[in-house]
């Protein structure tokens, strides 16, 4: 007796399981690497497991590498499961959200990029998110990019918590997660260069003007100062030389890597 044709919809989902086996597998290794890891390096806190440059280098491959229909955002998303679950069983660390004008869209980007599994502490004040960083030395806090006030203060000195990436990192039109914050944690044990500086200092006559002209922008004022974000390749030498004197009372206070913008939510 002949067969029956095998059923063409029986042998698309084996094939769906036959993938999602194997993406299981594949992130039981990874796991495993990472506790390969642990045993080499032990238990780190956060400042050592933080890797703000490879993160957005993995991020930038994603977005050259992928194609089809589905949503760039959602690939996005998975990997930072990914890397918040990876970087957590190296160094396990909470998260202390700011206060923001959008409550709930600061919570759906926090989600969005730290995942479910890591603790969320809602704190009254952007000052007290970050001396909470600063007093476990295993928190990150994220505030929200249009907090007012001079918050960066205790971001001054060489072991305070500092700027360590902005968010959203892709920005796309229409995106869900798309609410602007900084991400604030412990000082880094790797020092990289990031693309864009952020710097706090005294505002004064033509200042804003010559940051603006080297590419830089204006983050924030409050009290006589500017959180200023200024790409690497300009230099406080080069502002200076605009506006005829040196910046005052300039401070670095961390800085981050080039947010990738694109036009639509697809890569051909």
């Amino acid at each position: 007796m002949d067969k029956a044709a095998p059923d063409p919809l029986t042998a698309i989902r084996n094939h769906i399981d036959t993938i999602d086996a194997e993406i299981h597998r594949l992130l039981i290794d990874r796991s495993g690497v990472i506790e390969q890891l642990i045993q080499l390096k032990g238990l780190s806190k956060p400042g050592a497991a933080f890797r703000p440059d490879r993160e957005a280098e993995m991020m930038r491959r994603l977005v050259l590498r992928h194609e089809g229909n589905l949503p760039l955002v959602t690939v996005e998303h998975i990997w930072r499961e990914i890397i918040t679950t990876f970087t957590a069983m190296q160094a396990p660390f909470g998260v202390a959200a700011g206060p923001a004008e959008e409550p709930l869209a600061l919570r759906d980007t926090i989600r969005f990029y730290f995942g479910f599994a890591v603790a969320v502490t809602n704190c009254a004040t952007a000052d007290a998110a970050i001396a909470r960083v600063g007093a476990s030395d295993q928190d990150v806090a994220v505030i929200s990019a249009a907090e007012q006030g001079r918050w960066w203060d205790l971001l001054t000195g060489p072991r305070a918590p500092k700027i360590l990436a902005k968010l959203p990192f892709i920005e796309i039109p229409h995106r869900p997660a798309d609410f602007p914050a900084y991400v604030i944690g412990p000082p880094l044990k790797e020092s990289t260069v990031p693309d864009i500086r952020t710097l706090a200092m005294a505002n004064a006559d033509a200042v804003e003007a010559a940051i603006l002209a080297y590419g830089g922008t204006i983050a924030g004022r409050a009290e006589g100062e500017l959180l200023v974000e200024l790409p690497i390749a300009a230099t406080l030498d080069d502002i200076a030389a605009a506006v005829g004197r040196p910046p005052q009372n300039v401070r670095d206070i961390g800085g981050f890597y080039q947010p990738i913008r694109l036009v639509a939510d697809r890569v051909a």
